[in-house]
């Protein structure tokens, strides 16, 4: 039981943060909320990391971005997005927004998948 509540608290703080942005307009709670969203991004990160089935094939890949830049990147979008959302009214931004949006729940699985098979010999 303790392991499925330590398995879900990323996401906890990820519901924190959106009740605190979507209900309240204080400076102070949008930090706050930003602080939530960045706990809620290290521990879902450091989650995946222990859980990680192809860490032979991460030690053979040189990545072209550094590993911490690859790892946040799809949470740096979806929190772009969604400022983009909430503080501007203009549709074409707003669409931007989603098609960003898209992008990195795309990466975001993409990334699930690739880590939760083994790798093959192929």
């Amino acid at each position: 039981m303790f392991e499925r509540i330590k398995e879900n608290i990323p996401f906890l703080f990820f519901f924190l943060s959106g009740y605190i942005l979507i209900f309240h307009d204080a400076w102070q709670l949008m930090i706050s909320a930003a602080m939530f969203y960045g706990v809620g991004c290290v521990l879902i990160v450091t989650r995946s990391a222990v859980h990680r089935l192809d860490l032979e094939s991460k030690r053979k890949i040189k990545h072209h971005l550094p590993e911490i830049v690859y790892e946040y990147a799809p949470y740096w979008l979806a929190a772009t997005a969604i400022f983009l959302m909430l503080f501007f009214k203009n549709a074409a931004i707003q669409f931007v927004a989603f098609i960003i949006i898209v992008f990195a729940l795309r990466n975001l699985l993409l990334r699930h998948n690739n880590r939760v098979k083994k790798p093959s010999k192929f």
